[in-house]
């Protein structure tokens, strides 16, 4: 299996805008959350981002009274993401695959599952398992298109994204993303899935 923690840090090594970084949280936060709440997941909830790059949907989730956590491989992510959010966040340097953390309500995975290998993605399924507490919600963001660019990220059918989630979940619901990012409108999915 490939490494997952290919050298991330190198890509923030230049503090340059990055291709994937909108610069503020994504609308699609909203729309995960408003499908999430009638599940329980309210303001207080733990919830974490793993790879939270510059820290702007933990920043998000914060705001609206979440308990936030922005965890990702890469120190140099960290430290833009506290530069611009300074502490209002719990931000963590950890490997998802290997480290016990949690356990969280929820996690709000924003396009991470599929800027992974697509061989590590079963391992990065069960890691969500793991780190969330039993009936806790995986809140997933995921590419099916992404316009024949080399990858990462990758692509990902639907059929294939609700096999991996049944593993360890219920999927409560897959659909196309009404409130993408102009950039990536059409272009994603959403899940919300129940770990069982």
């Amino acid at each position: 299996m490939t490494d997952p923690r290919t050298p991330w840090n190198a890509l923030y090594e230049t503090g340059e805008r990055l291709s994937w970084d909108m610069g503020r949280a994504t609308p699609v936060l909203e729309e995960a959350l408003a499908l999430a709440a009638p599940l329980g997941l309210a303001p207080g909830a733990s919830v974490v981002v793993p790879g939270c790059g510059y820290g702007h949907d933990a920043a998000g989730l914060a705001a609206l009274g979440f308990a936030a956590t922005g965890l990702d491989f890469a120190p140099l992510a960290l430290a833009g993401a506290r530069a611009r959010y300074g502490e209002t966040v719990h931000w963590a340097q950890a490997d998802w695959f290997t480290t016990e953390l949690g356990p969280w309500d929820a996690i709000f995975d924003h396009t991470c599952l599929v800027a992974m290998d697509p061989e590590c993605w079963p391992a990065y399924v069960a890691a969500c398992a793991r780190n969330l507490r039993p009936g806790g919600l995986w809140l997933a963001v995921a590419f099916h298109d992404v316009q024949g660019r080399p990858a990462p990220p990758h692509a990902i059918p639907m059929a294939e994204l609700r096999r991996l989630a049944g593993t360890h979940f219920e999927v409560l619901h897959l659909d196309h993303a009404r409130r993408s990012h102009p950039r990536r409108a059409g272009r994603e999915y959403l899940m919300v899935a129940r770990r069982t």
